[in-house]
């Protein structure tokens, strides 16, 4: 039997713990539904591009956001809904902190007017050198934040979506985790709400069903969207989930190579 060890909890834990606390004054909503990605995946499979599929869903997130930015506003200080055009998305990167891992969000600046490609692009570039996102290079500030006491530090991260702007230049205006990355297998996730829209990316199911009449093996991924009703209500969730299917559904933004002709 091995030994019970008592070791010093990493200092970037206490900011999970902040988020947790914060996060409870949220009312939010929650969707867990499904989309047949077989398609989407094909497709990139015939590009030899499986890495690109956590780029795909962020792209369609972004896009489907753009269609009604509704749904990204966040409620400032006065009570005015500010409504950001650019979509920004969070998206978590992790990385070695005193040799523990750790989760820090890289913001994924205009999403919506992007390639999967250039998404994907960043994305690995982010993980292979986490030093190159902002936020990562934020550390030490983060260090600072920690000197406040306990009650300061959840006021401040509660009430970062009362200053939008704030909000979207530190976490952007959309947060996206894959909670896919960390496990195979079929599951949804739900997470802390930080942002107005959030989306957990769950796993992938394979499952028999009867497509155009045959009995085929078909793939779905899992998504869980979580909404803040003091903002948004379940109309344009609605919307939002039904235009994200369809973007995923039709594999938007993927674009496999074009066969070249031979010559006559």
């Amino acid at each position: 039997m091995q030994d019970t060890q008592v070791r010093r909890a990493p200092w970037v834990r206490q900011l999970v713990i902040d988020t947790g606390r914060a996060a409870r004054r949220r009312h939010a909503i929650h969707a867990l539904f499904e989309v047949d990605v077989t398609s989407a995946r094909a497709m990139l499979r015939s590009m030899d591009s499986n890495r690109l599929f956590t780029a795909f869903v962020v792209h369609c997130v972004a896009a489907a956001v753009a269609a009604d930015p509704a749904v990204q506003a966040y409620r400032d200080l006065r009570g005015r809904e500010v409504v950001f055009g650019q979509v920004d998305i969070g998206f978590p990167v992790e990385v070695e902190v005193e040799g523990v891992p750790f989760a820090f969000t890289h913001v994924l600046r205009d999403a919506a007017r992007r390639t999967v490609e250039d998404l994907s692009a960043e994305i690995h570039a982010v993980k292979a050198d986490p030093q190159l996102s902002p936020s990562v290079r934020k550390a030490s500030w983060a260090r600072g934040y920690l000197l406040l006491p306990g009650f300061v530090r959840v006021a401040l991260l509660g009430g970062l979506h009362r200053l939008p702007q704030r909000q979207q230049a530190l976490a952007g205006t959309v947060g996206v985790t894959a909670v896919g990355m960390f496990g195979a297998g079929a599951g949804w996730g739900i997470g802390f709400q930080l942002h107005t829209l959030s989306v957990v990316v769950g796993g992938i199911a394979r499952r028999p069903v009867l497509f155009q009449g045959v009995l085929v093996e078909r793939e779905f991924l899992q998504l869980t969207i979580s909404l803040d009703h003091d903002v948004v209500d379940g109309a344009p969730a609605a919307r939002f989930v039904g235009r994200l299917r369809e973007l995923l559904l039709a594999g938007d933004g993927i674009r496999p190579p074009v066969p070249s002709r031979k010559p006559a």
